[in-house]
């Protein structure tokens, strides 16, 4: 129970200085082990005494559908891998038919992006794929969202600190980002016993997401001094947590580490941008469907090293941290990336894209399909020639 308190009370210290600076994140915020029991007060406040719409995946129906017993509403539990255009329009039709005083999205990284754009959406006119960067034309939504309930049941892309839901277009070959400030999830409800039963692989992934995320943002272009010194103050949790959770996926002091430094890693991309690793993961995403978090943990070290000239004191500092070095010394970069490719073979992650056989075509469809807002704050800036290249010595 000591370092479980530990974690809550840095919960606490992190969220005070989130408030402090300024930064954009859900207006509550609640974290610690079994929180999720205050699900039902919260929904009945913020519902304004109408029925409330549940997102969630096809496994977490059971755990939807008993809060109907409790609560007037509807389940939508067909978020399967990730949200697309077609599921997300078919979530909102359901939500506009219903209109809900409230959204409540109870699952991963893709549930809650639906349940963002959802809560936009059931308000809103027209197609998710309006509103998507790049793709739509309409650039404001008419009427603010509805209130959202996010509640994460993995640790990965701290989807419930962001204001954008990330939706896959198959038929353009990209995945692009729906992006209001209104989009906030009004409460983060953060219960990391909710995430004792991840799969392994899942596990993994999703923490290699996490520390991704944690890393890109203090080297990331649009990087903010905020941003950066919340990060480094969780880095070091994810060393030893990330292993515990795979290899001990009972531990709830690891589990609750990792759900903190995801909803701290989400934070920074709604506030400082992210880099190249997320910029072709989106792509490998949608183009050969590559898991969100596979794709970055995969990518990872050799992005670290690609950009280490054009930000080389802050990677160092990141990496210096994730290592918990006291002091920021001249090996912190390559010791660091070691050990992220070290922690890559002990989870079970592939090093390279050699297993997914591209071929020339696919890595130019790729390189072209990188070019989304994350990779506009890489540290170098990319086009589709110089993606083409790296990817390259990696396939």
């Amino acid at each position: 129970m000591h370092d479980l308190q530990k974690i809550e009370q840095q919960s606490k210290k992190l969220v005070d200085e989130i408030r402090a600076a300024g930064l954009k994140a859900p207006a509550r915020i609640i974290f610690g082990v079994g929180v999720f029991a205050q699900l039902e007060k919260l929904a009945r406040e913020l519902a304004g005494g109408k029925p409330v719409f549940i997102i969630t995946a096809p496994f977490l129906a059971p755990q939807a559908e008993a809060l109907l017993r409790v609560l007037p509403g509807e389940v939508f539990a067909r978020v399967e891998g990730e949200p697309t255009v077609a599921l997300a329009d078919a979530a909102a039709e359901q939500a506009r038919r219903l209109q809900p005083g409230l959204v409540i999205s109870l699952g991963g990284g893709s549930v809650m992006d639906t349940g963002k754009a959802v809560a936009a959406l059931a308000v809103n006119p027209g197609s998710v794929r309006d509103y998507l960067e790049g793709l739509g034309q309409r650039t404001a939504l008419a009427a603010a969202p509805l209130p959202h309930i996010a509640v994460p049941t993995t640790a990965g892309t701290g989807a419930e600190a962001t204001r954008n839901a990330v939706i896959a277009a198959p038929d353009a070959g990209v995945k692009r980002s729906m992006r209001f400030d209104g989009m906030l999830p009004a409460v983060a409800l953060l219960d990391p016993a909710l995430t004792l039963s991840v799969p392994r692989a899942a596990t993994a992934a999703g923490g290699l997401d996490t520390l991704t995320q944690l890393l890109e943002v203090c080297i990331s272009a649009k990087r903010k001094p905020a941003v950066t010194a919340l990060a480094l103050q969780t880095l070091p949790l994810v060393r030893n947590a990330l292993p515990a959770c795979c290899e001990h996926p009972e531990n709830l002091a690891a589990r609750s580490a990792m759900l903190l430094a995801s909803f701290i890693s989400g934070v920074g991309l709604a506030n400082a941008g992210l880099a190249m690793a997320h910029g072709i993961s989106a792509a490998l995403g949608a183009l050969h469907g590559v898991p969100h978090g596979l794709a970055c943990g995969i990518l990872l070290p050799a992005t670290l090293r690609y950009n280490r000239s054009a930000c080389e004191p802050e990677l160092a500092a990141a990496l210096a941290s994730f290592l918990n070095e006291c002091t920021v010394a001249g090996a912190s970069i390559e010791t660091g990336i070691a050990e992220i490719e070290r922690l890559q073979r002990q989870i079970g992650v592939p090093g390279d894209l050699r297993h997914l056989r591209l071929d020339a075509a696919a890595l130019q469809k790729i390189a072209a399909g990188s070019m989304g807002s994350s990779m506009s704050g890489n540290p170098l800036p990319m086009n589709p020639e110089n993606t083409l290249a790296f990817l390259q010595t990696i396939s």
